[in-house]
């Protein structure tokens, strides 16, 4: 795909201003530009149409959707704006000041080589205003969507009966039962790519051994990880709270400086903040359970967890496209028949 050479000085120039402005860091992009070549190579697009059952027949021709793209990782919104460019759909992005720098530079092209697409970005919210979407695709919290409803309805930019498609994972689990290198270097990339942020991202692990079992092995592997890829937030101080929290009671911890990682079965909630768990697969069901629509993905070594729907570990930061965010495949749902 011409998005992804060398010479598409466009990316390139994106990519250094991205970087040059704090917004992501080198290696955490070259990660995700990397991983979008791969997959884009190995015709992945035939292969995620092909299980959405798209079709002549059955595709979203006619159909408007608004994307409100999020912007906490890198590309984060690519999978979004590619399913909906292959729907068929007309394709409109409302773009990340987070992150308003990257995505363009593919949509541009896209636009340029294949000029019956309709695409129509803008940064602004209010440039969508009449727009009178089939549908709306937003990520954010239950908590958000009132205000995400009513902000899109007072610009009339959805139908009146127009669909609200909104993702609100919040976070992966790992079930891990060996020390093995190739385990451990995962588990890292799983829990530590991008900070730890991103609902594939683990913030909770389960292992038959407890934190303090491994924690001066695994430390290492973490150091490993970021000397290649250095943390490029850094935490608020709720961390260093929690981390004398932790210590005044008693909890076993691991405190990384920038990142801590807790032994506790409570729901994540602070970033650079993971959980251990020591437990077995009847753990992974019941927290599965407990957590529900919160959890985004349920990683393995190739382990069956009874009951429960699992991806490899070593996938985790490298996803197919067509991984379901919220177990919703984007492309499917835009273009299945109406009820």
């Amino acid at each position: 795909m011409r998005w992804l050479r060398s010479d598409n000085m466009e990316l390139k120039e994106a990519i250094e201003r991205t970087v040059d402005e704090h917004l992501f860091s080198m290696p955490d992009i070259r990660h995700r530009v990397r991983v979008l070549k791969q997959k884009l190579e190995a015709d992945q697009i035939q292969e995620w149409a092909h299980r959405s059952g798209l079709t002549d027949h059955q595709n979203a021709f006619g159909k408007k959707i608004l994307a409100l793209h999020a912007g906490n990782l890198p590309l984060v919104s690519f999978q979004t704006a590619l399913g909906i460019l292959l729907s068929g759909a007309e394709y409109h992005g409302k773009l990340s000041r987070k992150d308003p720098y990257l995505l363009p530079t593919f949509l541009d092209i896209l636009r340029d080589d294949l000029q019956r697409i309709s695409i129509n970005r803008h940064i602004e919210l209010h440039h969508f205003k009449g727009l009178k979407a089939d549908h709306v695709v937003f990520a954010g919290s239950d908590d958000s969507v009132p205000e995400v409803r009513k902000a899109i309805q007072t610009l009339d930019a959805i139908e009146e009966n127009g669909e609200f498609i909104v993702r609100s994972a919040k976070f992966s689990i790992a079930y891990i039962t060996d020390e093995e290198p190739d385990t451990m270097r995962n588990l890292v990339e799983a829990m530590f790519r991008y900070g730890g942020r991103g609902c594939r991202s683990v913030a909770v692990v389960v292992a038959p051994f407890g934190l303090n079992e491994l924690k001066c092995h695994f430390t290492d592997y973490v150091e490993e990880f970021w000397l290649r890829n250095p943390q490029h937030q850094k935490p608020n101080p709720d961390l260093a709270y929690q981390f004398a929290f932790n210590k005044a009671i008693g909890r076993n911890q691991a405190w990384l400086d920038d990142f801590l990682i807790q032994e506790t079965d409570e729901v994540p909630e602070l970033d650079f903040c993971s959980h251990w768990i020591k437990g077995d697969e009847h753990a992974v069901r019941e927290l599965t359970h407990r957590w529900g629509t919160q959890i985004q993905s349920v990683y393995g070594t190739g382990n069956q967890i009874n009951g429960v729907e699992t991806e490899l570990l070593s996938q985790a930061q490298n996803p197919n496209l067509w991984w379901k965010p919220d177990g919703v495949d984007v492309l499917q749902r835009l273009t299945r028949p109406p009820h």
